[in-house]
Protein backbone atom coordinates (compact mmCIF):
# COMPACT_ATOMS: atom_id res chain seq x y z
CA UNK A 1 0.00 0.00 0.00
CA UNK A 2 2.78 2.34 1.02
CA UNK A 3 4.63 1.50 -2.17
CA UNK A 4 1.70 2.31 -4.26
CA UNK A 5 1.32 5.70 -2.55
CA UNK A 6 5.11 6.62 -3.10
CA UNK A 7 4.80 5.81 -6.43
CA UNK A 8 1.69 7.78 -7.33
CA UNK A 9 3.77 10.69 -5.73
CA UNK A 10 6.58 10.39 -8.02
CA UNK A 11 3.95 10.15 -11.25
CA UNK A 12 2.36 13.42 -10.16
CA UNK A 13 5.94 15.66 -9.31
CA UNK A 14 8.04 14.39 -12.25
CA UNK A 15 6.24 16.54 -14.58
CA UNK A 16 6.41 19.94 -12.81
CA UNK A 17 10.31 19.06 -13.29
CA UNK A 18 10.08 18.94 -17.24
CA UNK A 19 12.19 21.83 -18.72
CA UNK A 20 14.23 22.93 -15.80
CA UNK A 21 17.81 22.11 -17.52
CA UNK A 22 16.66 23.34 -20.83
CA UNK A 23 15.75 27.01 -18.74
CA UNK A 24 18.95 27.19 -16.95
CA UNK A 25 21.00 26.52 -20.02
CA UNK A 26 19.11 28.93 -21.84
CA UNK A 27 19.26 31.46 -19.25
CA UNK A 28 23.44 30.29 -19.07
CA UNK A 29 23.59 30.93 -22.97
CA UNK A 30 21.76 34.05 -22.86
CA UNK A 31 24.35 35.79 -20.06
CA UNK A 32 27.35 34.24 -22.13
CA UNK A 33 25.66 35.72 -25.46
CA UNK A 34 25.43 38.94 -23.17
CA UNK A 35 28.77 39.20 -22.18
CA UNK A 36 30.38 38.02 -25.22
CA UNK A 37 28.72 41.18 -26.92
CA UNK A 38 29.75 43.11 -24.41
CA UNK A 39 33.56 42.12 -24.68
CA UNK A 40 32.84 42.66 -28.67
CA UNK A 41 31.29 45.99 -27.88
CA UNK A 42 34.12 46.89 -25.44
CA UNK A 43 36.96 45.77 -27.86
CA UNK A 44 35.14 47.18 -30.85
CA UNK A 45 34.91 50.66 -28.51
CA UNK A 46 38.85 50.51 -27.07
CA UNK A 47 39.69 50.10 -31.03
CA UNK A 48 37.78 52.99 -32.02
CA UNK A 49 38.94 54.97 -29.24
CA UNK A 50 42.07 54.26 -29.45
CA UNK A 51 42.01 55.21 -33.39
CA UNK A 52 40.90 58.40 -32.02
CA UNK A 53 42.83 59.48 -29.60
CA UNK A 54 45.66 57.84 -32.45
CA UNK A 55 44.24 60.87 -34.75
CA UNK A 56 44.01 63.77 -32.61
CA UNK A 57 47.61 62.71 -31.30
CA UNK A 58 47.91 62.95 -34.93
CA UNK A 59 46.29 65.89 -35.15
CA UNK A 60 48.07 68.18 -32.32
CA UNK A 61 51.34 66.87 -33.77
CA UNK A 62 50.51 68.53 -36.86
CA UNK A 63 48.85 71.53 -34.80
CA UNK A 64 52.15 72.03 -33.16
CA UNK A 65 54.13 71.56 -36.78
CA UNK A 66 52.37 74.57 -37.63
CA UNK A 67 53.46 76.67 -34.74
CA UNK A 68 56.90 75.85 -35.66
CA UNK A 69 56.76 76.63 -39.38
CA UNK A 70 55.07 80.27 -38.50
CA UNK A 71 57.85 80.59 -36.45
CA UNK A 72 59.94 80.19 -39.29
CA UNK A 73 57.93 82.26 -41.58
CA UNK A 74 58.22 85.06 -39.08
CA UNK A 75 61.94 84.75 -38.88
CA UNK A 76 62.05 84.46 -43.49
CA UNK A 77 62.09 87.10 -45.89
CA UNK A 78 58.32 87.06 -46.29
CA UNK A 79 57.64 88.54 -42.93
CA UNK A 80 58.11 92.83 -43.14
CA UNK A 81 57.80 93.87 -39.37
CA UNK A 82 56.39 97.44 -39.14
CA UNK A 83 58.99 100.24 -38.82
CA UNK A 84 60.04 102.18 -35.61
CA UNK A 85 59.11 105.28 -38.35
CA UNK A 86 55.81 103.21 -39.51
CA UNK A 87 54.97 102.16 -36.13
CA UNK A 88 53.97 105.44 -35.20
CA UNK A 89 51.30 106.12 -37.00
CA UNK A 90 50.19 102.86 -37.23
CA UNK A 91 50.02 101.24 -33.90
CA UNK A 92 49.11 102.93 -30.64
CA UNK A 93 52.57 103.23 -28.83
CA UNK A 94 54.49 106.17 -27.18
CA UNK A 95 57.83 106.66 -26.58
CA UNK A 96 60.50 105.92 -24.09
CA UNK A 97 61.85 109.14 -23.95
CA UNK A 98 65.04 110.39 -24.65
CA UNK A 99 67.63 109.82 -25.61
CA UNK A 100 66.71 106.89 -27.30
CA UNK A 101 62.81 107.34 -27.99
CA UNK A 102 62.20 104.00 -28.88
CA UNK A 103 58.56 102.33 -29.05
CA UNK A 104 56.78 100.67 -26.42
CA UNK A 105 53.00 99.36 -26.92
CA UNK A 106 50.13 100.95 -24.64
CA UNK A 107 47.51 98.19 -25.33
CA UNK A 108 47.42 94.55 -25.70
CA UNK A 109 46.78 93.09 -27.99
CA UNK A 110 48.24 95.93 -30.36
CA UNK A 111 45.67 98.17 -31.96
CA UNK A 112 45.85 99.44 -36.10
CA UNK A 113 45.74 103.08 -35.86
CA UNK A 114 46.09 103.78 -39.18
CA UNK A 115 43.87 104.99 -41.85
CA UNK A 116 45.20 102.26 -43.89
CA UNK A 117 43.96 99.19 -41.72
CA UNK A 118 41.08 97.64 -42.72
CA UNK A 119 39.13 97.78 -39.43
CA UNK A 120 40.59 101.12 -37.60
CA UNK A 121 41.53 100.19 -33.83
CA UNK A 122 41.46 96.76 -34.51
CA UNK A 123 43.15 93.82 -33.50
CA UNK A 124 46.61 93.93 -35.48
CA UNK A 125 46.52 90.02 -36.93
CA UNK A 126 47.40 87.72 -39.91
CA UNK A 127 44.95 85.71 -40.89
CA UNK A 128 45.29 82.29 -42.59
CA UNK A 129 42.20 79.92 -40.82
CA UNK A 130 39.14 80.11 -43.14
CA UNK A 131 35.89 82.34 -41.44
CA UNK A 132 38.13 83.60 -38.53
CA UNK A 133 37.89 87.28 -39.66
CA UNK A 134 40.27 89.18 -41.94
CA UNK A 135 43.71 90.40 -41.57
CA UNK A 136 44.40 93.63 -40.08
CA UNK A 137 47.93 94.42 -40.60
CA UNK A 138 49.26 97.60 -42.04
CA UNK A 139 51.66 96.23 -44.60
CA UNK A 140 49.06 94.76 -46.84
CA UNK A 141 51.78 92.85 -49.41
CA UNK A 142 52.70 91.11 -45.74
CA UNK A 143 48.74 89.75 -44.77
CA UNK A 144 48.57 88.63 -48.57
CA UNK A 145 51.66 86.59 -48.25
CA UNK A 146 50.18 85.19 -44.59
CA UNK A 147 46.94 84.21 -46.28
CA UNK A 148 48.89 82.42 -49.40
CA UNK A 149 51.73 80.63 -47.01
CA UNK A 150 49.42 79.76 -43.95
CA UNK A 151 46.41 78.62 -44.92
CA UNK A 152 45.45 74.71 -45.08
CA UNK A 153 49.74 73.58 -45.69
CA UNK A 154 49.30 69.83 -46.60
CA UNK A 155 50.80 67.23 -45.01
CA UNK A 156 51.06 63.87 -46.79
CA UNK A 157 51.93 60.62 -44.88
CA UNK A 158 50.89 58.29 -47.57
CA UNK A 159 47.85 57.32 -49.58
CA UNK A 160 45.79 56.56 -46.77
CA UNK A 161 46.99 59.35 -44.36
CA UNK A 162 47.22 62.88 -44.83
CA UNK A 163 46.53 66.20 -43.25
CA UNK A 164 46.70 69.90 -43.41
CA UNK A 165 47.02 73.44 -40.70
CA UNK A 166 46.12 76.80 -40.93
CA UNK A 167 47.37 79.35 -38.88
CA UNK A 168 46.38 82.56 -37.09
CA UNK A 169 48.11 85.43 -35.80
CA UNK A 170 47.60 88.20 -33.21
CA UNK A 171 50.82 90.87 -32.30
CA UNK A 172 49.96 90.96 -28.36
CA UNK A 173 53.10 93.33 -28.02
CA UNK A 174 55.19 95.72 -29.99
CA UNK A 175 58.57 98.01 -29.14
CA UNK A 176 61.32 99.06 -30.63
CA UNK A 177 65.02 98.08 -29.42
CA UNK A 178 68.56 98.97 -30.30
CA UNK A 179 70.78 96.90 -31.45
CA UNK A 180 74.78 96.96 -32.06
CA UNK A 181 77.20 99.28 -29.79
CA UNK A 182 76.11 102.23 -28.50
CA UNK A 183 78.87 104.02 -31.33
CA UNK A 184 76.17 102.70 -33.78
CA UNK A 185 73.09 101.68 -32.43
CA UNK A 186 69.79 101.00 -35.04
CA UNK A 187 66.46 100.77 -33.75
CA UNK A 188 64.82 97.31 -34.50
CA UNK A 189 60.90 96.23 -34.14
CA UNK A 190 60.37 93.36 -31.56
CA UNK A 191 57.15 91.55 -31.53
CA UNK A 192 55.02 88.94 -29.65
CA UNK A 193 52.54 86.86 -31.43
CA UNK A 194 50.28 84.93 -30.33
CA UNK A 195 49.98 82.23 -32.69
CA UNK A 196 46.87 79.37 -33.29
CA UNK A 197 47.51 76.56 -35.45
CA UNK A 198 43.92 74.16 -36.46
CA UNK A 199 45.12 71.12 -37.44
CA UNK A 200 43.38 67.98 -39.05
CA UNK A 201 44.30 65.04 -39.87
CA UNK A 202 42.32 62.12 -41.96
CA UNK A 203 43.05 58.24 -41.84
CA UNK A 204 41.77 55.94 -44.65
CA UNK A 205 39.98 57.54 -48.19
CA UNK A 206 36.55 57.81 -49.49
CA UNK A 207 33.96 57.08 -47.59
CA UNK A 208 35.36 54.99 -44.83
CA UNK A 209 38.16 58.11 -44.00
CA UNK A 210 38.15 59.12 -40.44
CA UNK A 211 39.29 62.83 -39.53
CA UNK A 212 41.08 64.09 -36.40
CA UNK A 213 41.48 67.80 -35.29
CA UNK A 214 43.56 69.59 -32.76
CA UNK A 215 44.02 73.48 -32.38
CA UNK A 216 47.12 74.75 -30.50
CA UNK A 217 48.31 78.32 -29.27
CA UNK A 218 51.53 79.26 -28.74
CA UNK A 219 53.75 82.75 -28.09
CA UNK A 220 56.42 83.49 -30.12
CA UNK A 221 58.77 86.21 -29.58
CA UNK A 222 62.53 86.91 -30.27
CA UNK A 223 64.80 87.08 -27.14
CA UNK A 224 66.81 90.19 -26.46
CA UNK A 225 69.88 90.61 -25.01
CA UNK A 226 70.72 93.87 -24.00
CA UNK A 227 74.62 95.06 -23.66
CA UNK A 228 73.88 97.20 -20.18
CA UNK A 229 71.81 95.10 -19.05
CA UNK A 230 73.69 95.18 -14.81
CA UNK A 231 75.20 97.96 -13.37
CA UNK A 232 78.47 95.99 -13.02
CA UNK A 233 79.54 93.13 -15.23
CA UNK A 234 82.88 91.93 -15.19
CA UNK A 235 84.18 89.38 -17.71
CA UNK A 236 86.32 88.00 -14.61
CA UNK A 237 85.24 89.31 -11.30
CA UNK A 238 83.25 92.03 -9.45
CA UNK A 239 84.33 92.88 -5.74
CA UNK A 240 82.26 95.14 -4.06
CA UNK A 241 83.69 95.87 -0.27
CA UNK A 242 83.56 98.75 2.60
CA UNK A 243 80.87 100.58 4.18
CA UNK A 244 77.22 100.52 3.91
CA UNK A 245 77.66 103.18 1.13
CA UNK A 246 78.65 100.06 -1.17
CA UNK A 247 75.76 99.30 -3.07
CA UNK A 248 73.73 99.54 -6.26
CA UNK A 249 70.01 100.87 -7.17
CA UNK A 250 68.40 101.90 -10.31
CA UNK A 251 66.68 105.03 -11.06
CA UNK A 252 65.34 105.90 -14.87
CA UNK A 253 67.12 108.85 -16.47
CA UNK A 254 63.27 109.87 -18.93
CA UNK A 255 61.81 110.31 -15.63
CA UNK A 256 64.30 112.95 -14.32
CA UNK A 257 67.78 112.81 -12.42
CA UNK A 258 68.60 110.47 -9.73
CA UNK A 259 67.17 111.36 -6.10
CA UNK A 260 65.50 114.86 -8.15
CA UNK A 261 68.76 115.88 -9.06
CA UNK A 262 70.28 116.25 -4.98
CA UNK A 263 73.49 115.13 -4.55
CA UNK A 264 73.24 114.96 -1.01
CA UNK A 265 71.21 111.63 -2.38
CA UNK A 266 73.25 110.64 -4.98
CA UNK A 267 76.55 110.56 -2.85
CA UNK A 268 75.12 108.95 0.40
CA UNK A 269 73.73 105.34 0.80
CA UNK A 270 71.62 104.25 -1.77
CA UNK A 271 67.85 105.40 -0.75
CA UNK A 272 65.00 104.05 -2.52
CA UNK A 273 62.85 106.73 -0.78
CA UNK A 274 64.15 109.60 -2.87
CA UNK A 275 62.73 110.91 -6.02
CA UNK A 276 62.82 108.40 -8.73
CA UNK A 277 64.70 105.62 -7.37
CA UNK A 278 64.32 101.98 -7.50
CA UNK A 279 64.96 99.42 -5.04
CA UNK A 280 65.41 96.62 -8.29
CA UNK A 281 66.88 96.35 -11.80
CA UNK A 282 70.39 97.09 -10.53
CA UNK A 283 71.86 93.66 -11.26
CA UNK A 284 75.76 92.39 -10.85
CA UNK A 285 77.56 90.19 -13.14
CA UNK A 286 80.28 88.30 -13.73
CA UNK A 287 81.65 85.35 -16.03
CA UNK A 288 83.92 84.81 -13.04
CA UNK A 289 83.14 85.83 -9.00
CA UNK A 290 81.04 88.22 -7.53
CA UNK A 291 82.28 88.51 -4.01
CA UNK A 292 79.86 90.82 -1.65
CA UNK A 293 81.29 92.42 2.13
CA UNK A 294 79.02 92.18 4.87
CA UNK A 295 77.80 95.92 4.20
CA UNK A 296 77.22 95.60 1.03
CA UNK A 297 73.69 95.82 -0.90
CA UNK A 298 72.78 94.50 -4.68
CA UNK A 299 69.32 96.20 -5.46
CA UNK A 300 68.80 93.77 -8.14
CA UNK A 301 70.18 90.22 -9.24
CA UNK A 302 73.79 88.88 -9.43
CA UNK A 303 74.31 87.06 -11.97
CA UNK A 304 77.03 84.24 -12.59
CA UNK A 305 78.17 83.44 -16.20
CA UNK A 306 77.71 79.46 -16.97
CA UNK A 307 81.77 79.62 -18.35
CA UNK A 308 84.15 81.46 -16.63
CA UNK A 309 86.19 83.44 -19.09
CA UNK A 310 89.58 82.08 -19.74
CA UNK A 311 92.35 82.97 -18.06
CA UNK A 312 90.60 84.74 -15.12
CA UNK A 313 92.40 83.95 -11.86
CA UNK A 314 89.51 84.44 -9.65
CA UNK A 315 87.69 81.50 -8.25
CA UNK A 316 84.34 80.65 -9.80
CA UNK A 317 80.40 81.51 -8.04
CA UNK A 318 79.28 83.83 -5.78
CA UNK A 319 81.07 84.40 -2.59
CA UNK A 320 79.14 86.57 -0.23
CA UNK A 321 75.96 86.57 2.01
CA UNK A 322 72.23 86.10 0.08
CA UNK A 323 70.93 88.72 2.39
CA UNK A 324 72.69 91.71 0.55
CA UNK A 325 71.34 90.41 -2.40
CA UNK A 326 67.38 91.88 -3.02
CA UNK A 327 66.84 89.81 -6.00
CA UNK A 328 68.22 86.38 -6.53
CA UNK A 329 71.57 84.89 -7.43
CA UNK A 330 71.09 83.03 -10.56
CA UNK A 331 73.01 81.64 -13.47
CA UNK A 332 73.00 83.47 -16.49
CA UNK A 333 74.87 83.29 -20.42
CA UNK A 334 78.36 83.80 -20.67
CA UNK A 335 79.01 87.02 -21.86
CA UNK A 336 81.90 87.73 -24.34
CA UNK A 337 83.82 90.83 -23.71
CA UNK A 338 82.86 93.89 -25.57
CA UNK A 339 85.46 95.05 -28.40
CA UNK A 340 88.03 98.15 -27.22
CA UNK A 341 88.92 100.83 -29.19
CA UNK A 342 91.58 100.87 -31.67
CA UNK A 343 93.99 104.17 -32.32
CA UNK A 344 96.22 104.95 -35.21
CA UNK A 345 99.53 104.02 -35.86
CA UNK A 346 102.07 105.62 -33.70
CA UNK A 347 99.52 107.57 -31.77
CA UNK A 348 99.44 109.31 -29.65
CA UNK A 349 102.51 111.05 -31.49
CA UNK A 350 102.10 114.48 -33.01
CA UNK A 351 98.87 115.19 -31.01
CA UNK A 352 98.73 118.17 -28.70
CA UNK A 353 98.23 117.85 -24.75
CA UNK A 354 96.77 119.98 -22.40
CA UNK A 355 97.24 120.98 -18.59
CA UNK A 356 95.02 122.61 -17.18
CA UNK A 357 95.63 124.48 -13.67
CA UNK A 358 94.55 127.73 -11.50
CA UNK A 359 91.76 129.76 -13.77
CA UNK A 360 92.73 127.52 -16.41
CA UNK A 361 89.78 126.64 -18.91
CA UNK A 362 89.78 124.61 -22.49
CA UNK A 363 87.29 124.57 -24.46
CA UNK A 364 87.86 121.04 -27.12
CA UNK A 365 87.52 121.57 -30.41
CA UNK A 366 88.02 125.47 -30.28
CA UNK A 367 85.03 127.00 -32.17
CA UNK A 368 83.00 124.20 -32.58
CA UNK A 369 79.08 124.76 -33.00
CA UNK A 370 76.33 122.60 -33.14
CA UNK A 371 73.82 122.76 -36.54
CA UNK A 372 69.90 122.19 -35.63
CA UNK A 373 69.38 119.39 -37.40
CA UNK A 374 71.90 116.34 -37.99
CA UNK A 375 73.83 114.65 -39.56
CA UNK A 376 76.78 115.98 -37.32
CA UNK A 377 79.49 117.02 -36.66
CA UNK A 378 80.45 117.55 -40.51
CA UNK A 379 83.83 119.22 -41.87
CA UNK A 380 82.68 122.47 -42.11
CA UNK A 381 81.01 122.72 -38.47
CA UNK A 382 83.27 120.73 -36.99
CA UNK A 383 87.06 122.00 -37.81
CA UNK A 384 90.25 120.15 -36.83
CA UNK A 385 91.22 120.68 -33.69
CA UNK A 386 95.14 121.79 -34.81
CA UNK A 387 96.83 122.29 -37.72
CA UNK A 388 99.04 119.82 -36.63
CA UNK A 389 96.72 117.31 -35.23
CA UNK A 390 96.90 113.92 -36.89
CA UNK A 391 93.77 111.65 -37.07
CA UNK A 392 92.93 108.22 -38.20
CA UNK A 393 94.27 107.22 -41.43
CA UNK A 394 96.47 110.50 -41.32
CA UNK A 395 94.43 112.51 -43.65
CA UNK A 396 94.80 115.39 -41.42
CA UNK A 397 90.88 115.81 -41.69
CA UNK A 398 89.67 115.89 -37.75
CA UNK A 399 86.12 116.56 -37.38
CA UNK A 400 85.30 113.84 -34.49
CA UNK A 401 83.05 111.59 -36.15
CA UNK A 402 84.07 108.03 -35.83
CA UNK A 403 86.42 107.80 -38.72
CA UNK A 404 88.30 111.08 -37.71
CA UNK A 405 88.15 111.30 -34.25
CA UNK A 406 89.59 114.64 -32.41
CA UNK A 407 93.05 113.68 -31.37
CA UNK A 408 94.58 114.43 -27.87
CA UNK A 409 97.79 112.94 -26.34
CA UNK A 410 96.98 113.87 -22.51
CA UNK A 411 94.83 116.04 -20.34
CA UNK A 412 95.81 116.97 -16.23
CA UNK A 413 93.89 119.00 -14.54
CA UNK A 414 95.94 119.73 -11.20
CA UNK A 415 97.23 123.25 -9.81
CA UNK A 416 95.92 123.82 -6.93
CA UNK A 417 93.06 126.04 -7.47
CA UNK A 418 89.63 125.66 -5.62
CA UNK A 419 86.42 127.41 -6.18
CA UNK A 420 86.29 130.02 -8.80
CA UNK A 421 90.12 129.41 -9.28
CA UNK A 422 89.51 125.86 -9.68
CA UNK A 423 90.07 124.03 -13.18
CA UNK A 424 87.40 123.76 -15.44
CA UNK A 425 87.82 121.69 -19.00
CA UNK A 426 85.10 122.12 -21.30
CA UNK A 427 84.41 119.44 -24.30
CA UNK A 428 81.98 120.06 -26.94
CA UNK A 429 79.89 117.02 -28.00
CA UNK A 430 77.12 116.04 -30.42
CA UNK A 431 73.44 116.66 -30.37
CA UNK A 432 72.48 113.44 -29.60
CA UNK A 433 73.19 109.53 -28.76
CA UNK A 434 73.52 109.06 -32.11
CA UNK A 435 76.00 111.75 -33.52
CA UNK A 436 78.27 111.81 -30.47
CA UNK A 437 81.63 113.93 -30.91
CA UNK A 438 84.43 111.22 -30.85
CA UNK A 439 87.84 112.12 -28.67
CA UNK A 440 90.73 109.54 -28.89
CA UNK A 441 92.65 110.45 -26.12
CA UNK A 442 96.04 108.86 -24.77
CA UNK A 443 96.11 110.00 -21.12
CA UNK A 444 93.29 111.42 -19.03
CA UNK A 445 93.80 113.08 -15.23
CA UNK A 446 91.55 115.12 -13.19
CA UNK A 447 92.10 115.42 -9.25
CA UNK A 448 91.04 119.25 -9.65
CA UNK A 449 88.34 121.21 -10.98
CA UNK A 450 85.61 120.13 -13.00
CA UNK A 451 84.34 118.62 -16.29
CA UNK A 452 81.75 120.20 -18.28
CA UNK A 453 80.18 118.17 -21.27
CA UNK A 454 77.96 120.15 -23.67
CA UNK A 455 76.10 117.33 -25.77
CA UNK A 456 77.34 113.80 -26.17
CA UNK A 457 80.79 112.44 -26.26
CA UNK A 458 82.46 109.48 -26.73
CA UNK A 459 86.20 109.42 -25.02
CA UNK A 460 88.32 106.23 -26.28
CA UNK A 461 91.22 105.55 -23.91
CA UNK A 462 94.45 104.07 -24.59
CA UNK A 463 96.89 104.16 -21.36
CA UNK A 464 95.23 105.49 -18.21
CA UNK A 465 91.75 107.09 -17.06
CA UNK A 466 91.21 108.55 -13.61
CA UNK A 467 88.80 110.80 -11.81
CA UNK A 468 89.09 111.99 -8.50
CA UNK A 469 87.61 115.80 -8.52
CA UNK A 470 84.00 116.54 -9.14
CA UNK A 471 83.87 114.51 -12.16
CA UNK A 472 82.12 114.84 -15.38
CA UNK A 473 78.97 116.54 -16.37
CA UNK A 474 76.68 117.97 -18.60
CA UNK A 475 75.20 121.04 -20.34
CA UNK A 476 77.63 123.41 -19.27
CA UNK A 477 76.61 123.76 -15.89
CA UNK A 478 77.87 121.20 -14.10
CA UNK A 479 80.11 123.16 -12.35
CA UNK A 480 77.67 124.96 -10.65
CA UNK A 481 74.64 122.39 -10.44
CA UNK A 482 74.60 118.58 -9.76
CA UNK A 483 76.35 116.71 -12.09
CA UNK A 484 73.80 113.98 -11.35
CA UNK A 485 71.55 115.54 -13.73
CA UNK A 486 73.80 114.05 -16.67
CA UNK A 487 72.14 111.51 -18.13
CA UNK A 488 74.59 108.65 -18.53
CA UNK A 489 74.79 107.95 -22.09
CA UNK A 490 76.13 111.62 -22.38
CA UNK A 491 79.77 110.34 -21.71
CA UNK A 492 80.82 106.80 -23.33
CA UNK A 493 84.13 105.82 -21.89
CA UNK A 494 85.77 102.66 -23.63
CA UNK A 495 89.58 101.68 -22.81
CA UNK A 496 92.10 99.73 -24.37
CA UNK A 497 94.45 99.18 -21.86
CA UNK A 498 94.99 96.64 -19.40
CA UNK A 499 95.29 96.16 -15.70
CA UNK A 500 94.32 98.77 -13.50
CA UNK A 501 94.23 101.34 -15.62
CA UNK A 502 91.14 103.36 -14.74
CA UNK A 503 90.61 104.75 -11.67
CA UNK A 504 87.03 106.53 -10.35
CA UNK A 505 86.79 107.85 -6.76
CA UNK A 506 87.33 109.92 -4.24
CA UNK A 507 85.13 112.96 -4.29
CA UNK A 508 84.17 112.11 -8.30
CA UNK A 509 80.66 112.78 -9.07
CA UNK A 510 80.50 111.12 -12.28
CA UNK A 511 77.53 109.81 -14.81
CA UNK A 512 79.00 107.88 -17.32
CA UNK A 513 79.64 104.61 -18.81
CA UNK A 514 82.71 102.68 -18.98
CA UNK A 515 83.64 100.02 -21.58
CA UNK A 516 87.69 98.32 -20.62
CA UNK A 517 86.92 94.82 -21.51
CA UNK A 518 90.80 94.60 -20.97
CA UNK A 519 91.27 96.49 -17.60
CA UNK A 520 90.54 96.29 -14.01
CA UNK A 521 88.65 99.12 -12.82
CA UNK A 522 88.21 100.77 -9.72
CA UNK A 523 85.73 102.71 -8.06
CA UNK A 524 85.40 104.56 -4.62
CA UNK A 525 87.65 105.52 -2.10
CA UNK A 526 89.01 108.16 -0.01
CA UNK A 527 85.69 110.82 -0.43
CA UNK A 528 82.28 111.85 1.18
CA UNK A 529 80.57 113.15 -1.64
CA UNK A 530 81.51 110.77 -4.67
CA UNK A 531 78.92 108.72 -6.39
CA UNK A 532 79.07 106.92 -9.78
CA UNK A 533 75.72 107.04 -12.22
CA UNK A 534 75.64 104.77 -15.40
CA UNK A 535 77.18 101.20 -15.87
CA UNK A 536 80.91 99.63 -15.96
CA UNK A 537 81.99 96.89 -17.76
CA UNK A 538 85.35 95.44 -17.06
CA UNK A 539 87.96 92.66 -16.75
CA UNK A 540 87.48 93.18 -12.80
CA UNK A 541 85.30 95.49 -11.56
CA UNK A 542 86.31 96.53 -7.41
CA UNK A 543 83.65 98.96 -5.84
CA UNK A 544 84.95 100.28 -2.30
CA UNK A 545 85.36 102.92 0.16
CA UNK A 546 81.19 104.01 0.63
CA UNK A 547 80.85 104.54 -3.27
CA UNK A 548 77.64 103.96 -4.48
CA UNK A 549 76.65 102.90 -8.02
CA UNK A 550 73.25 104.25 -9.80
CA UNK A 551 72.29 102.37 -12.68
CA UNK A 552 70.10 104.37 -15.24
CA UNK A 553 67.21 101.71 -16.77
CA UNK A 554 67.54 103.49 -20.09
CA UNK A 555 70.70 101.49 -20.45
CA UNK A 556 68.96 98.65 -21.14
CA UNK A 557 67.95 99.79 -24.58
CA UNK A 558 71.80 101.24 -25.22
CA UNK A 559 71.91 98.54 -27.69
CA UNK A 560 72.16 94.94 -27.76
CA UNK A 561 71.43 92.21 -30.07
CA UNK A 562 67.93 90.43 -30.80
CA UNK A 563 67.69 86.86 -31.27
CA UNK A 564 65.94 84.36 -33.43
CA UNK A 565 61.88 83.81 -32.77
CA UNK A 566 61.22 80.99 -29.75
CA UNK A 567 58.11 79.50 -28.80
CA UNK A 568 56.77 79.24 -25.63
CA UNK A 569 53.60 78.20 -23.47
CA UNK A 570 51.76 75.73 -25.86
CA UNK A 571 48.07 75.70 -24.93
CA UNK A 572 45.78 72.97 -26.80
CA UNK A 573 42.50 74.33 -27.09
CA UNK A 574 39.21 72.56 -26.79
CA UNK A 575 36.79 72.21 -30.59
Amino acid sequence: MNNQLKSSNESTQRPREHGVALIVVLLALLILSILTATLVFLARSETMASNNYKMDTQADYLAKAGIQEARNWFASPRYQAVSQAQAGTSYNVSATGPPYNLWTFNTSPVQCTASTCPNLNGTVQLIGIAGTGSSDYPINSVALKFASDMADVPLTGDANNSGSFSINAVLLNYETVNTGTLAGVNAVPMETWLITSRATWSVGAGSTARVGMAEEQSIIQPIYLPSWGNALYGYCSVSMQGSAGVCTDAFNSDLGPYGGGNPTVASGSCDSNSTNVIKAGAGVGANGSVTLGSNVTVSGNVAIGTNPTPGCATPYGFNGNTTSVLGEVVNSPHVDPSKAPTFRPGFPSGAPSYTIGTKSTTVLPAGLTMPAVPPWPDSTSAPPLAANSPCMNNDGSCNGTAAHPYEIGSISMSGGGSGANAPVLNLIGGPDAFHPVVYDIDSFSQNQGSIVISGYVILNIQSTFSIGGQGLGSALTCAKTPCSNVPPAAVQVNASCSGGCINIGGNGAVSMLVNAPNANVTLGGGGSSGYFIGGVQANNISVQGGYPVHYDVQMNRAGGTVGTMVASGYNRKKL
